[in-house]
């Protein structure tokens, strides 16, 4: 590999990521979060349901979903 590619490598595998709560730099001690805090706050977004992933409703009568067989 050149040296530009070598060193953009390395360059994205040390880049600081940030808490995705908060924003501030991450810690390795609770990566990906900044603190034991916003792990929390994570945790309990976690279990109060606030994170979802959007399914898609089917319209037509008699249709089986993902689930239904």
């Amino acid at each position: 590999m050149s040296d530009k590619v070598t060193h953009l490598a390395t360059r994205r595998r040390h880049k600081k990521r940030r808490c995705p709560i908060c924003g501030k730099p991450s810690l390795d001690s609770f990566r990906p979060f900044c603190s034991a805090h916003c792990r929390r706050v994570d945790l309990d977004r976690w279990l109060g349901e606030a994170y979802r992933v959007p399914v898609e409703e089917s319209s037509e009568p008699g249709s089986k979903g993902p689930d239904e067989k």
